[in-house]
């Protein structure tokens, strides 16, 4: 397992004035957008290894047609600070890590995973979710940023949340899938959720989203890669969760050092990243 020794200090670490509206809407909502959070500079330097990285995993996967719903609506790749250490420095800004601790309202925040979200042209809807079924941390502050590497305009789309599902916390244990969009949508439309999307994004803009909050995103008609870069943040001090179940075993095991439930959630892979 690779230590997450941190990077020395780059031009991604300054600071960014979060104004108070953003903050309140997050609090409220359980989403915001940033926008500008990095610049064109910034993209310039980070985005190509990034791209690289996105396009391995395009070759080796399979046609759209032979995929199912959770693969048709994106390819992943995980801790790509480990893979390349040109990508480092990004997964690791104190930027960013400032930003989801600002908008949360802790003290500090560790590093949970990165993830690049790459939607191809043609790729399919990205069905009603909540992140944290997958987390086994004993918390609800954990944060999400979603950074488009490219310009994402309104014909691709970006995501949409529920708004304040987030106060509900575990909505039901499905995983992203056809069942995950039936029941979310059905309990969206029940509930009486308002729903947000943010719109067109420029690269470097991100939304931020916590981690119970209910979101989906739809299909890519044009023929943009959607690329996508995530960087997955939760509170210092956090504790391992009990229940180890499902899916949350995988996670324990590969994001959390399979520190043993209970303790606090400060495996090798997880340095804090705010405050410095």
């Amino acid at each position: 397992m690779t230590q997450a020794d941190l990077p020395p200090p780059s031009g991604i670490d300054t600071p960014f004035a979060l104004d108070a509206s953003t903050v309140d809407g997050f609090r409220r909502h359980g989403h915001a957008v940033v926008r500008g959070l990095a610049s064109a500079e910034e993209i310039a330097r980070f985005a190509p290894p990034i791209l690289a990285q996105e396009r391995r995993l395009a070759e080796k996967a399979p046609p759209l047609e032979e995929r199912a719903t959770y693969f048709k609506a994106f390819l992943q790749g995980h801790n790509l600070w480990t893979r390349d250490a040109a990508i480092k420095p990004f997964v690791f800004s104190a930027r960013f890590a400032k930003v989801a601790a600002e908008l949360m309202g802790v003290a500090g925040v560790r590093l949970y995973h990165d993830q690049s979200l790459t939607k191809e042209p043609g790729g399919g809807h990205t069905p009603w979710h909540q992140d944290q079924t997958y987390w086994p941390l004993d918390t609800d502050d954990t944060i999400t940023m979603w950074m488009p590497l490219v310009d994402v305009p309104e014909a691709v789309g970006t995501m949409t949340f529920a708004d304040g599902s987030y106060a509900r916390r575990d909505l039901g244990p499905w995983t992203i899938g056809d069942e995950s969009e039936a029941e979310f949508a059905g309990l969206v439309a029940r509930e009486g959720f308002t729903t947000t999307t943010h719109g067109a994004l420029k690269a470097g803009d991100a939304t931020f989203h916590r981690g119970w909050t209910l979101h989906r995103a739809p299909a890519n008609p044009t023929p943009l890669m959607r690329s996508v870069m995530t960087v997955i943040w939760y509170a210092d001090g956090t504790r391992v969760s009990d229940d180890l179940s499902g899916v949350r075993a995988l996670d324990h095991k590969y994001w959390l050092g399979s520190v043993p439930p209970g303790e606090v959630a400060d495996g090798p892979m997880n340095p804090v990243l705010w405050p410095r």
